[in-house]
């Protein structure tokens, strides 16, 4: 009996589970918009990457950890702006209406971005992969965080912030497209 309960301990391991495959995704995610910005040099600069330095086993938590992922300026303003990536494989359904969502955030993380942006007084943009693999999505959406108030968002409104995958960003008048 030993040996099956050392064996089911360390499944996971060489099994790794649904939110191991989950983090890796929002990872490759997150370094395609982040390549999409280094990639742009001219205009942006990445000054800050957040590294997501965690263990949830141990506990020890990083308070970096709930700032968005990206900083950016813009060059030839000296602007900065913020940037969270998001990646999900598929819509959620609401709880509200039964249709389909895209469940970004958890009501805490929304708080922990608009005190950041206050704070540094600079604006967050969610950027999120739809569809497809996380380093080439179907669809992309790049949104003011006071758009994205909620937790889950409706195509409706993510339809106004639509971004053709692969295409740059460009920033003008405060604004990320």
């Amino acid at each position: 009996m030993a040996f099956i309960d050392k064996l089911i301990k360390t499944m996971n391991l060489w099994l790794p589970d649904e939110a191991q495959k989950n983090t890796e995704k929002g990872h490759i995610f997150e370094r395609l918009v982040a390549e999409t910005f280094a990639s742009n040099s001219k205009y942006f600069t990445i000054e800050d990457w957040s590294a997501d330095n965690h263990n949830k086993t141990t506990g020890i938590k990083v308070e970096a950890n709930q700032n968005p992922d990206l900083v950016i300026r813009y060059n030839p303003t000296g602007e900065r702006f913020a940037v969270e990536c998001k990646y999900r494989t598929n819509p959620s359904i609401s709880q509200k209406n039964g249709g389909p969502v895209i469940s970004w955030a958890k009501p805490y993380q929304i708080e922990n971005y608009k005190a950041f942006s206050n704070r540094r007084r600079i604006p967050v943009f969610v950027v999120i992969g739809l569809g497809g693999k996380p380093d080439d999505p179907d669809i992309m959406y790049c949104l003011p965080l006071e758009e994205a108030r909620f937790p889950d968002l409706f195509f409706s409104l993510l339809n106004n912030y639509e971004k053709e995958p692969g295409s740059g960003f460009f920033w003008r008048d405060g604004i990320l497209r």
